[in-house]
């Protein structure tokens, strides 16, 4: 082993193999580092680069998301394996910094409850749901901002990404391989339903003749699929345990925060 004394010459600007196209160079602008917590547009401009000769296996893409408060401080709640949604802004305007935000017990909650003046839904189609919000990924973890007002969320939209474990073929067991699909699906009015749970568990009445859409984790084997209005794929199922979820915590989990939170996590590969 050479000693320390021997070693010669300047630092390189960071060439691993100067010949093509196995060099790694640096980029001569990295800049200093921030002086405090970065924001969503420093983020999206990242002061270094990489490239690398080899194909990157198994890579997660994610994005920043700055979360606009709700009233009810809905949330405050989300965690690890959420699948969210955000709702679109209005082009005409200046780029919004924060968005409106929902996993999906929000999302449902936010479909069968926000009402026009005339007291109808405003969600009573599904073009109007797919017009309004677009599914955008899956929470990874909280970029903590030290606010209590907002929350700056780190989403996996492509790659590896545990999720909440919200399917469950009608017959066996979820199995690898598997494709999970979220649907929405339009609930007619004259069901036996009187009331519903809110994000925050507390039970809601229901008007039983009034039709209502609803976001549904379904599978190709599943009476919802065949039903659904319109299906979006999550990803493949990767890695999955052989214990099954009881079918209340499947249905709560659709509709209650904290019972989506309790389900176990799966792993799966998005957008592949």
């Amino acid at each position: 082993m050479a000693s320390i004394a021997s070693l010669k010459g300047n630092p390189t600007l960071g060439n691993v193999n100067s010949s093509p196209p196995f060099s790694f160079k640096s980029l001569s602008s990295v800049r200093g580092d921030y002086g405090s917590k970065p924001g969503v547009s420093a983020l999206q401009n990242p002061t270094l680069h990489n490239n690398v000769p080899e194909s990157m296996v198994n890579s997660t893409a994610r994005a920043p998301l700055f979360v606009r408060p709700f009233q009810r401080g809905f949330e405050k709640h989300y965690s690890e394996g959420d699948v969210l949604f955000v709702k679109r802004g209005d082009e005409r305007s200046a780029p919004r910094q924060h968005h409106v935000v929902a996993n999906l017990p929000v999302m449902n909650y936010i479909l069968r409850s926000e009402k026009n003046p005339d007291n109808s839904l405003v969600y009573d189609s599904t073009k109007k749901i797919i017009t309004d919000y677009n599914y955008f990924g899956i929470l990874n973890n909280d970029m903590d901002t030290g606010s209590k007002w907002q929350r700056l969320l780190n989403v996996n939209v492509r790659g590896r990404s545990r999720v909440a474990r919200l399917w469950a073929p009608e017959r066996g067991h979820l199995r690898r391989g598997d494709c999970l699909w979220l649907a929405i699906v339009r609930r007619d009015g004259e069901n036996k339903i009187k009331s519903m749970k809110d994000p925050a568990g507390v039970r809601h009445p229901l008007d039983r003749d009034v039709s209502y859409y609803e976001i549904v984790p379904t599978m190709d084997c599943c009476a919802d699929f065949q039903r659904a209005e319109f299906k979006l794929p999550i990803g493949i199922v990767s890695q999955v345990t052989l214990k099954k979820p009881h079918p209340s915590s499947l249905m709560d989990g659709r509709y209650v925060t904290e019972t989506c939170k309790s389900l176990e996590r799966i792993e799966v590969l998005m957008r592949i």
